[in-house]
């Protein structure tokens, strides 16, 4: 309804345009003959009319035209987030992070769009160019079929040039301009580490030649779409001269009067106002399509069949548990097992190994955002595979290293977690997780704004923060990965035996089950049981267990500098 009203709004404020042209024709050749005043009232009176008529159908049209779009392009945007955050973790891990927020922000805006500046026009030049053929054709048919095919060059002709170099603009600059988007982002958010690794010339040489790329596809591409206007100015050229030769000749044969010469030769020149926004509108439907093209592509990969494990007949077990289990991302090799794993309500498990062994892979599959290679995680005694989204969410709260800090006030960062969280309990929080101090310094306490990409916090306090976001979820299982990042040996080893006597909490509501992947041994004694990872097996035990019966656990704690014999 809204798009059929934006197209008669926006046909009623270009025929008033052409109605403008005819009847100021009329009045400006019949004013010639010296006529009585009153037979010009009604004429000029329709001029008026039709002037101010043409301005409030434009605006109507641009309020109904855009109204469509942002409905459209706010609920296509909402069904991606939707069908991404219930997607396996791959699906977005996949996609670099520059390309993802290319199809979520522009590629959606792109394809709005297409109904402001592709359908919604070319409807309204299809309406308008009948009107005008119509009053034409009425006075002459002759120069009635020369205007239709003016407006056929125009209208089609033209565009199809135009959409020919968008295709060829489009089709070489969609994959540079995702690239540039992911260099972009990339060095935005990793100056520092690019300068330090001395990368940071190579990353900016490469933006540089991806964007002398787009550049010039940009010039090959508009050689082909040059043509549209000019085909455009030829019609209306042509279509004029023939109207002033054919309507010369009928005048001079008696069927058809000076005045309505003057009507059928101006009156086409308004009707070509409809058809010089198809240039632009086949450019727009060749970037739309090819935005929708991506975006459908990523919601295909969302919606794809997952190979979900064989689904095991429910228990009436607590806690979290895993058996037999292999894990891997889905398509790649597998990374680690069988694992046979199995936490209580209250306990807590630590998971450690060497960098890139696979503990985080762990976490996920734990998690339920990677499906396992093999094998069975349990949550509660129902395959976490099979269980849905919003109920994993309720009962499982799951923080990564990468976590997202909003441009919003502390509080409101950590009310992410659970809306109800309250002044004094977001400062208990953060007390809890060592950051007392800070927010006590803060001018606005914990009003106080982080600022764009947190770029106000350290990394240390980064981290505590996402801690306080997880402490303060309702749900009873918490899977962190590298709490102690970015802290010093004593604040991380605080901080993670903490975390690890969560589930023996005095208040049973604040209890928490607890898995955590860290690098850091040595407060692990607090743990209730430990797997090592490593490329032949998975071992686990108990902190003493470990120290005494694997050498690399062994050693990792000496070089922390407690010694075992």
């Amino acid at each position: 309804m809204g798009f059929f009203l934006s197209v008669l709004a926006g046909s009623a404020g270009l025929m008033c345009s052409v109605g403008l042209a005819a009847i100021s024709a009329w009045l400006i050749a019949r004013a010639s003959q010296m006529p009585p005043v009153l037979d010009l009232a009604v004429a000029a009176t329709s001029v008026r009319a039709l002037g101010v008529g043409k301005a409030v159908f434009r605006y109507l049209n641009q309020i109904a035209a855009h109204r469509v779009a942002l409905y459209g392009m706010a609920n296509l945007r909402s069904n991606v987030y939707d069908s991404l955050a219930d997607s396996p973790t791959d699906v977005v891990t996949s996609i670099r992070r520059g390309d993802l927020l290319a199809r979520t922000g522009r590629d959606v805006d792109s394809v709005g769009d297409i109904v402001v500046r592709a359908l919604q026009p070319a409807a309204v030049a299809l309406v308008v160019s009948i009107f005008s053929v119509g009053i034409v054709g009425w006075l002459s048919p002759a120069i009635g079929v020369v205007v239709a095919g003016g407006l056929l060059i125009s209208g089609l002709v033209g565009p199809y040039f135009a959409m020919r170099g968008a295709r060829l603009a489009e089709k070489a600059q969609i994959n540079d301009q995702a690239d540039l988007a992911a260099q972009s982002l990339a060095m935005l958010e990793s100056a520092e580490e690019l300068r330090v690794s001395g990368r940071l010339a190579s990353m900016e040489a490469a933006a540089a030649s991806t964007e002398t790329r787009i550049f010039a596809n940009r010039d090959r591409a508009a050689k082909p779409a040059a043509l549209a206007p000019v085909l455009d100015l030829l019609g209306m050229g042509i279509t004029t001269a023939l109207a002033i030769i054919i309507g010369t000749q009928q005048v001079a044969a008696g069927t058809l009067t000076p005045i309505e010469l003057a009507v059928v030769v101006l009156t086409p020149l308004s009707a070509f106002e409809a058809t010089q926004a198809l240039a632009k509108a086949g450019v727009q439907l060749v970037v739309s399509s090819s935005a929708a093209d991506r975006i459908f592509s990523l919601l295909d990969k969302a919606d794809a069949p997952q190979d979900v494990p064989p689904r095991p007949a429910d228990t009436e077990d607590r806690g979290l548990a895993a058996h037999d289990l292999v894990i891997g991302w889905p398509g790649g090799a597998e990374v680690a097992g069988p694992i046979d794993l199995e936490i209580q309500h209250g306990q807590s498990l630590a998971i450690v190994g060497p960098s890139g062994i696979g503990k985080t892979t762990l976490l996920y599959t734990l998690a339920g955002m990677l499906y396992p290679h093999s094998g069975h995680v349990r949550l509660d005694g129902r395959e976490i595979a099979y269980l849905p989204r919003q109920e994993v969410s309720r009962s499982l709260t799951l923080t990564t290293e990468d976590a997202h800090l909003f441009e919003s006030s502390v509080l409101e960062n950590i009310r992410m977690a659970r809306a109800s969280v309250s002044e004094a309990e977001a400062q208990e929080l953060l007390t809890r997780v060592g950051l007392g101090e800070w927010i006590a310094q803060l001018p606005h306490g914990v009003h106080t704004s982080l600022g764009s990409q947190a770029a106000t916090v350290s990394g240390g306090e980064r981290r505590r923060l996402l801690l306080a976001r997880a402490l303060a979820a309702p749900g009873e299982y918490l899977l962190i990965d590298e709490p102690g990042e970015h802290l010093d040996p004593e604040t991380a080893d605080s901080l993670i035996r903490d975390l690890l006597r969560s589930g023996h909490h005095q208040d049973p509501a604040k209890a928490r089950t607890v898995v955590l992947v860290t690098h850091r041994l040595a407060p692990l004694d607090a743990a209730d049981r430990i797997i090592m990872l490593s490329k032949e097996s998975a071992t686990a035990g108990t902190h003493e267990e470990l120290a005494e019966l694997v050498p690399e656990y062994r050693w990792s704690i000496r070089q922390e500098g407690n010694v075992y014999g």
